[in-house]
């Protein structure tokens, strides 16, 4: 009876360090993201609209080409969706992030009308993180904008 409690045990402690280690790696992936993607603009970790539906981490990115919502888990990071960022702005809105809560966030819109919703959230930590709001938010808000803003229009 004693060895069976103590295998018990040793299997929820191996399923906590699994756990732990694989928090660990999408946390060092994210953060890798997020470095190369800064070097062409700027980039935010973020959820879109029921994005806590996923165990992977999703990241916003904005440069002269485009506007790009990324997915990145343990592999390559993979892009979601695309639009030219000539023409974009950026609102504030209301993202509902699962079934059941919604919080403050941004949606950039292009210029043919296409939408991302997202809620942004400070970089990654392995520690709990609550989505941005109150100054962070305008700020990340207005960051993007001034991005936009130096972006040349397209002909149309």
């Amino acid at each position: 009876m004693h060895i069976f409690l103590l295998l018990v045990v040793a299997l929820a402690l191996l399923l906590l360090l699994a756990l732990v280690i694989y928090g660990r790696l999408v946390v060092r992936n994210q953060r890798r993201s997020l470095a190369v993607l800064r070097q062409n603009g700027l980039a935010f970790l973020c959820r879109p609209t029921l994005g806590m539906l996923s165990f992977a981490g999703f990241i916003l990115s904005v440069d002269h080409n485009a506007i790009s919502l990324w997915k990145v888990g343990l592999g390559e990071p993979v892009r979601k969706q695309a639009f030219p960022s000539p023409g974009a702005r950026v609102a504030p809105t209301t993202v509902k992030i699962n079934v059941a809560r919604r919080s403050s966030g941004l949606s950039v819109i292009s210029s043919a009308a296409e939408r991302v919703d997202v809620v942004i959230y400070p970089d990654p930590t392995m520690s709990y993180s609550a989505p941005a709001g109150g100054a962070f938010l305008d700020l990340v808000r207005e960051k993007i904008q001034e991005e936009l803003a130096r972006i040349p229009r397209s002909p149309e």
